[in-house]
């Protein structure tokens, strides 16, 4: 099993409260997020044990076409409004623990940090350090400057 950890962290011309709202409601990742297709939860505010469910698309050969979809179940470990949030969730071959660490910055900034940790297991091992990985770290990096632009426009 190959185990992953990227970390990315930007200053967001927001507030903590804000950016807390926002990144932890699953079903709007795909509005930041390149790799989220979508999310359903049962709930509209998140609390640690609540679960939902999101489909992931990866396309390691991008711009070609092939893709993997990836069906998540998450379960909420942490949800300390406005300062961290984290899940874990679980997929057929693998898995992966995302969270989110806010803090304010001067009057009305925040600073984010977003880490994901995640592992693969079967063949997919096989092609995660060439293609996998690389293309997470692209995305990741992508992601938090989408969510910058986003909140703060």
């Amino acid at each position: 099993m190959t185990t992953r950890n990227i970390c990315n962290e930007a200053v967001i011309n927001c507030s903590p409260e804000q950016v807390y709202d926002y990144v932890t409601q699953p079903w709007r990742w795909h509005e930041w997020h390149p790799s989220s297709v979508s999310a359903e939860a049962a709930v509209t505010v998140l609390h640690e044990g609540d679960t939902f469910d999101e489909v992931i698309c990866l396309r390691p050969l991008s711009p070609l076409p092939p893709s993997m979809l990836r069906q998540t179940h998450y379960r909420v470990i942490t949800a300390q409004r406005p300062f961290a949030f984290e899940v874990r969730g679980e997929t057929n071959d693998g898995g992966l623990c995302i969270r989110y660490d806010l803090a304010k910055q001067g009057a009305t900034a925040t600073h984010f940090r977003r880490q994901l940790t995640y592992h693969v297991s079967g063949p997919v091992r096989l092609i995660e350090p060439l293609l996998i990985y690389p293309r997470m770290k692209h995305l990741s990096a992508l992601a938090l400057a989408n969510l910058k632009q986003k909140l703060e426009a």
